[in-house]
């Protein structure tokens, strides 16, 4: 064999073996039509879309010590500390108990989903970006019991169909708020790969953290703008429902998302 023929061999060989099984998934941001749908549907998968069920995913694993309980009666406190995530189609309260001696940081992971625990068909909830909470202990001593822990986190919708948690938003604590105040609990981190995806797409944004408030009821009226900072948190949540419950993200969507993260790195 000639050392041309061994010379491609061993170039035919480095190419194969530095590209790994699953590499050659397209890129979306290639040349392509803008209609080709790059991230598929999941609208048939429970909990999600119009979908009746519990969504798949694995377990939320809470540290040692750490509980997590319901406070119906507790206010909502719109103390924007207490406000975690990186979207806000509406809120979820969730209120931690620590039982050890010492602050636990507590890792509330991106995909974690909050299911609607009343009746009716309401929105699910997910967390898309992974935060931790700051959990001091709960027991002052052992006759005196402090306060729970309280956060609210900022989800998407899965449901595009069902209502909203605010819309039945009366009382004085939480009637100008996006707040599904004791309506929620946590589930499981879903294991959709398709969702997981555009989770994958919109993470490492750090500017996208919240740091405001908004009345969703503002939106009722006839001259209602969406505020500029506002506009980013509407394009995920479209693109999110596209997944969960239209037929799938399109490469023109999936591009327009990426440049309107760009100021948000």
């Amino acid at each position: 064999m000639s050392k041309w023929m061994y010379g491609a061999i061993a170039l035919w060989l480095l190419a194969g073996c530095g590209k790994e099984e699953g590499t050659d998934v397209p890129d979306p941001l290639e040349e392509g039509n803008d209609w080709d749908i790059v991230i598929p549907s999941s609208k048939d998968q429970p909990g999600f879309g119009n979908t009746d069920g519990v969504p798949a995913g694995v377990s939320w694993q809470l540290p040692e010590g750490i509980e997590v309980v319901a406070r119906p009666d507790k206010p909502f406190n719109p103390d924007l500390g207490l406000l975690h995530g990186s979207m806000n189609t509406f809120y979820a309260d969730v209120n931690f108990i620590n039982n050890l001696d010492v602050t636990v940081t507590v890792e509330v992971p991106g995909g974690l989903i909050c299911l609607f625990k009343h009746e009716g068909r309401t929105q699910n909830g997910i967390l898309t970006s992974t935060v931790r909470i700051q959990v001091p202990p709960t027991y002052a001593d052992v006759n005196t019991p402090a306060d729970t822990t309280t956060v609210y986190l900022g989800l998407g919708c899965l449901n595009h169909s069902m209502a909203f948690p605010w819309e039945e938003n009366q009382q004085w604590d939480t009637q100008d708020y996006p707040i599904g105040k004791n309506m929620y609990e946590p589930s499981v981190v879903t294991n959709d790969p398709n969702v997981r995806k555009l989770l994958e797409l919109v993470e490492n944004y750090p500017k996208l953290r919240l740091t405001q408030h908004y009345n969703p009821w503002d939106a009722l009226e006839p001259d209602y703008e969406t505020p500029d900072w506002q506009v980013i948190y509407g394009i995920i949540q479209n693109a999110l429902w596209e997944i969960t419950d239209g037929p799938g993200l399109t490469r023109k969507d999936y591009r327009e998302l990426v440049e309107a993260l760009q100021p948000y790195k």
